[in-house]
């Protein structure tokens, strides 16, 4: 299961550490993602797992 934890808002941008599955055990990503803190939480979210599944396939 994907997980999402303590998504805050920093001022320029919002954080959040994102857990992915894989084969071989979980992975931890911390994930940023600049914007105004009138954005939509869904985009918000979408964003922040669009930058772990980034850093993931490096």
């Amino acid at each position: 299961m994907i997980e999402l934890n303590n998504i805050r808002y920093t001022g320029r941008s919002f954080e959040a550490a994102v857990v992915l599955p894989t084969r071989n055990g979980p992975l931890n990503f911390n994930c940023r993602v600049d914007g105004p803190a009138t954005l939509d939480p869904s985009q918000v979210k979408r964003a922040l797992l669009g930058h772990a599944v980034r850093q993931r396939t490096r």
